[in-house]
């Protein structure tokens, strides 16, 4: 008998102890009537919260969090820091693929049927991204609020999170290899170094998180970065493993807090506007409950008045099988419900019915795909993969052909440069003793058109989105590209969106008068206060554009003087601040009144045959006097007020003189702002007649 290697006896001791403490594996019926009860809650929430979310996104994440941080440790350090990747990904392919290609499929086909036109390209994008895991990306680069559901939402916008468990799913991995690599290095446990690992995840993520509400909430809460945190405090209580349970006196009290806070989560928070904070623990801390309120045989084996007990029952790990198929029609369902009864939500009847259909659907999804799929398990890797590959590259190419066809050819130069100014006259119609628009002319441009429609300004790569950390504090100037030779005047717009959508009527101007036209725009960032710099991007942004303005030394300087919204018309706070510091730099300013804001998306109104008035802005959004007007306003301080203009005796139809007024909810489109540019050279030459000089 040969002598083994003296380390011999060492090495296989510290491979025992690489898979010391690991989490076996073994099936918690309570864990997956939580599931059950968080898709329930999503749906519910969906369909009557108004709004409101349940929590149950947060509880999915956690869940995913804690099975595969147990299933990729006891894989890594069982084989001593690697992992089976083509096994791995095979396993994800048979489970999570299909039901969302076929989902992708059957929702892009709808869409294409039932939403407007003006959608198609959007969406189509938006299906492309879904299918390849990254519509969260998608959805905070359209700048997309995760908002309550209307006719006007993506039916793909629920994939952002499955987008975030997608990339969870491709980078877990890599942690948990490390982790385990770390730990032989060490001679320690695997699970004490995963351990640090997923806690250092969860302390940088949840900190990001913090710090991208104060910025933007809305990208905040659809990032992976942010989200991360609440994926690894399900891999931390896995980790915690049987320390997780508790004495057996405490566990009836813990189950039903748990339970409680799962449940009333919904009820007590605004969770869009608060996760994924430090708030977002209070459904995960009802998670953390009901795991350790179970015994050590499961919740189907504790005591009858238990909750645990409660979750593990029939009916609650029927939903819990068909949670993914429910969660993957629900959303579209409802989506195409309110856009073909034109509603903003539903009601009783018909939510309930589609609560009924979207179970219904879940249930086909789990019988007809998952399980038929999830059998395949004897399969060799490359089957799945292939399939897997192959289903994606068809879907992605089969978008992108059609995201080609649904491009539109967007004018260059000037919106209006194409059109008969005698059938489209635009806002020429509602100056004094003006002609009417010709009454049969088709309106210019069409709605396609329209819902592209965007200053040019912005396809520069010069403005700063309205999320994202300090670093967009930094103030961009916009050049003109075709700069006078010698100047007569420097004209820069800024102040937001708002003040960008004048960018084609000072163009105009700036062109017959040979002044030089810069812009600097903070998407969403007014002129206001600068009392949060050190953590507002906004608000250092704001601070930052007055040292701007006085190195590029503007001989005036453009900004909205007033806000119109749903609040009604009024000046933002500390905005007069500002005005005053940009007069002190030298340059004169003059602000334009701030123009009313549509319901809807102009171009989808038209394109589903509203009227302009139907389609058209409120009027009552406009004050009776000008804030403006009353306002004590620094001395170089100018005004403007084109609302005749663009709401003529206070009606603000969508079209006007057969151009339309606005093309989203919002911003006025450049083909009407174009036409008001003479207008605006009437005003300015009467206002501030030394800028012609």
């Amino acid at each position: 008998m040969s002598t083994p290697p003296p380390s011999a006896p060492s090495s296989a001791a510290h491979s025992r102890s690489l898979d010391r403490g690991v989490p076996v594996s073994r099936f918690r019926p309570e864990l997956h009537g939580v599931r059950g009860v968080a898709i329930l809650g999503v749906v519910l929430f969906h369909i009557f919260g108004g709004g409101r979310v349940s929590g149950g996104i947060d509880i999915f994440l956690a869940i995913s969090g804690f099975l595969f941080t147990a299933m990729l440790l006891r894989e890594a350090a069982s084989r001593g820091g690697r992992i089976s990747l083509a096994r791995y990904l095979a396993r994800l392919a048979r489970r999570i693929l299909p039901p969302a290609v076929v989902a992708v499929a059957v929702t892009t086909m709808a869409g294409l049927l039932i939403l407007p036109s003006t959608q198609h390209h959007q969406m189509l994008t938006e299906a492309r991204a879904a299918l390849l895991y990254f519509e969260n990306i998608e959805l905070v680069a359209s700048q997309l609020a995760y908002e309550a559901a209307g006719p006007g939402s993506s039916p793909f916008q629920h994939f952002w999170s499955l987008s975030v468990q997608g990339q969870f799913y491709l980078l877990w991995p890599i942690l948990a290899v490390l982790s385990v690599l770390v730990a032989r290095a060490l001679r320690r446990p695997a699970i004490q170094v995963m351990t640090v690992c997923v806690s250092l995840v969860l302390i940088a993520s949840l900190a990001y998180a913090l710090l991208m509400q104060q910025q933007h909430q809305e990208a905040a809460y659809l990032m992976t970065r942010t989200r991360m945190w609440e994926l690894a405090f399900g891999g931390l209580l896995a980790l915690l493993g049987a320390r997780l349970t508790l004495p057996r006196r405490l566990r009836g009290a813990a189950g039903w807090t748990g339970l409680l806070l799962i449940l009333s989560c919904g009820f007590v928070l605004d969770g869009a506007a608060l996760f994924p904070g430090p708030w977002a623990l209070w459904p995960l801390l009802g998670l953390a409950l009901v795991l350790a309120s179970a015994g050590p045989e499961g919740g189907q084996a504790d005591p009858a008045t238990s909750a645990t007990r409660m979750l593990s029952t029939r009916p609650l790990a029927w939903v819990g099988n068909i949670a993914y198929g429910l969660y993957l029609w629900h959303w579209p369902l409802l989506i195409f419900h309110l856009e073909l009864s034109g509603r903003d939500q539903v009601g009783v009847l018909d939510g309930m019915a589609l609560v009924a259909l979207s179970l219904l659907a879940g249930w086909a999804t789990f019988q007809g795909i998952e399980r038929r799929t999830a059998s395949g398990g004897s399969l060799a890797p490359r089957v799945p993969l292939t399939a897997a590959a192959g289903s994606l590259a068809i879907g992605a190419a089969a978008t992108t052909i059609a995201l080609i066809g649904t491009t539109l050819q967007l004018p260059e130069g000037y919106s209006m440069a194409g059109a008969d100014r005698q059938q489209h006259p635009g806002a020429a119609v509602t100056v004094e003793d003006a002609d009417s628009a010709p009454a049969g002319a088709e309106m210019f441009p069409g709605p396609e058109l329209l819902a592209a429609d965007r200053p040019q300004y912005y396809t520069w790569d010069c403005r700063q989105p309205p999320y994202g950390g300090m670093d967009t504090a930094e103030v961009l100037i916009c050049e003109d590209p075709d700069p006078p030779p010698d100047p007569s005047r420097t004209v820069m717009i800024t102040g937001g969106s708002h003040a960008g959508q004048w960018h084609h009527a000072w163009m105009m101007l700036a062109d017959t008068y040979g002044w030089e036209l810069i812009i600097a725009d903070k998407s969403g960032c007014r002129l206001q206060s600068t009392e949060n710099a050190a953590t507002n991007a906004c608000a250092a942004w704001n601070e930052n554009l007055i040292d701007a303005v006085a190195e590029r030394a503007p001989d005036l300087v453009v900004t909205p003087g007033t806000v119109m919204d749903r609040d009604g018309e009024f000046i933002v706070d500390d905005a007069p601040e500002r005005w005053e510091e940009i007069v002190d730099t030298g340059a004169e300013m003059l602000l334009i009144r701030g123009t009313p804001r549509p319901s809807q998306r102009v171009a989808d109104c038209l394109a589903e045959g509203g009227t302009p008035q139907d389609c058209g802005g409120d009027p009552a959004q406009i004050a009776e006097t000008d804030p403006l007007e009353v306002q004590d306003l620094p001395q170089g301080v100018h005004t403007v007020d084109l609302t005749e203009h663009i709401c003529p005796g206070r009606t603000c139809d969508a079209v006007v003189g057969n151009v339309p007024v606005w093309y989203d909810g919002s911003h006025l489109s450049t083909y009407y702002v174009e036409t008001l540019a003479p207008i605006l050279e009437d005003q300015l030459q009467e206002e501030i007649p030394e800028l012609f000089r």
